[in-house]
């Protein structure tokens, strides 16, 4: 009884008051706070339609511990001229609540410039029978460089819990990347975020941010042969137990 009633204050934690919000259920994504500008993995098109890189990925997250809450996605994309086309559900099925989130996303990719927009859609049912259907969009403009970048970037533009993120990376010396986000909330508190890619070796990544509000700390261990890839990530919260993700992925 104590683990139900713990698991529906965390979905009340996560999703009241039944409306969309933007959560982090891969990986990658709880490694970096949610930073895409330095992220190359397929499980984050969820959070932005501009990631360059294309395959499948499945992933598993347990937030803050709570398995009967456990969110399962799969994303793909496919890559045609210059435009990548990516698409992928997310799905949590706890019994007094189901959540399922499925999008559609398309970037234009030219030289260093890309644009994008994905289009969600949020599907929601309660205990009591009632459900509902809210569509949300991302949209982002990244300049990327091997040196340097920046990006702009709209998570649920114009809904409730809107942010807007903006970005920019660096690179610090050879396999090791920095980035850092100012996160404006127009209906919430704005916070910062800094985060690390660094290349250990041939086929072993470490993945490390930080955000100040909430305080927060990711940490994730990325292990990549030929085209197969492999995430493992915990991210801290100030009160709740820790999160831990994985992240399967193939390239293409």
């Amino acid at each position: 009884m104590q683990g139900k009633v713990g698991s529906i204050l965390v979905i009340l934690f996560l999703f009241s008051p039944l409306n969309a919000i933007i959560t982090m259920d891969t990986a990658s994504i709880n490694a970096l706070s949610g930073i895409t500008i330095i992220s190359n993995s397929v499980s984050d098109f969820a959070l932005s339609p501009n990631i360059s890189t294309t395959g499948i990925a499945f992933s598993a997250h347990i937030p803050f511990g709570m398995t009967d809450c456990a969110v399962y996605s799969l994303n793909t994309s496919t890559q045609f001229n210059h435009f990548i086309l990516s698409t992928g559900i997310a799905h949590l099925d706890q019994s007094d609540y189901r959540n399922q989130d499925y999008f559609l996303g398309l970037a234009f990719h030219y030289q260093n410039l890309t644009l994008g927009y994905a289009e969600h859609l949020q599907y929601e049912k309660i205990s009591t029978g009632n459900s509902y259907h809210t569509w949300l969009c991302n949209a982002a403009i990244t300049y990327s460089c091997p040196e340097y970048g920046a990006e702009i970037k709209s998570l649920h533009l114009t809904s409730s819990d809107e942010e807007w993120h903006l970005s920019a990376m660096v690179k610090i010396i050879d396999e090791v990347y920095g980035a850092g986000s100012y996160v404006y909330v127009p209906e919430n508190d704005d916070n910062y975020r800094i985060a690390t890619s660094i290349q250990l070796n041939e086929p072993l990544s470490l993945l490390m941010s930080w955000q100040n509000r909430p305080s927060q700390f990711g940490l994730g261990i990325k292990l990549k042969i030929k085209r197969g890839e492999l995430t493992y990530a915990i991210r801290t919260h100030p009160e709740l137990n820790l999160s831990h993700s994985l992240d399967l992925g193939f390239n293409w």
